[in-house]
Formats: C-alpha cells, structure tokens, sequence
C-alpha cells in the first residue's frame, strides 16, 4: 500500500514537472525572448550615427577616427592623423 501511494505522488510530481517544462517552453517560442540586461555590441554599433564623430583637439576638424595622446599636464588629447606630427614633435604618448 506504501508502494502505491509513493508511486502514485511520484508520478504526480513528474506530471507537473512535465507540464511546466512544455508551457515554458511555448512562451519562449512566442517571441518572448527571456529578459536579459546585456546588450549586444553589434547592435549598438549599427545604431551609432558617423555625425557624432568627436573634432580634432588641434585643429578642431570632424576627420573620422581619433588617436588619444597624453599631454604634459596629464590631460588627454584626440588628434587627427593629420595633427599626429604635431604629437610627436612634443613627444606625446599615445594611449
């Protein structure tokens, strides 16, 4: 009788963990990916705009990609390609 009853809760508890299993699962199909506080680098690049592009801190021109310099007073310094000579004339050092 003991068997009977144990088999019979077991078997109760596999249901249920079967049917949770399978409505979880149909949620997750719906489109309702599981939320997540990640964001995905790939996405965020597409979304950035070529405008916000920083100047030159030498002559002040939007010419594209920067390279950082450290200046004396410790400060840091984007400079064009164009300006990279000026950096090292005064030896800066990139970062």
């Amino acid at each position: 009788m003991r068997y009977i009853v144990f088999l019979m809760i077991l078997l109760a508890v596999a249901v249920i963990y079967a049917v949770t299993r399978v409505l979880n699962t149909r949620k997750r199909k719906k489109g309702n990916p599981p939320k997540n506080n990640v964001i995905p680098l790939d996405a965020h690049r597409k979304f950035r705009k070529t405008a916000d592009e920083q100047p030159c801190s030498s002559c002040k021109k939007k010419n594209g990609k920067l390279i950082f310099y450290a200046q004396d007073d410790g400060s840091v310094a984007g400079l064009c390609k164009d300006c990279q000579a000026k950096a090292k004339k005064r030896d800066m050092l990139p970062l």
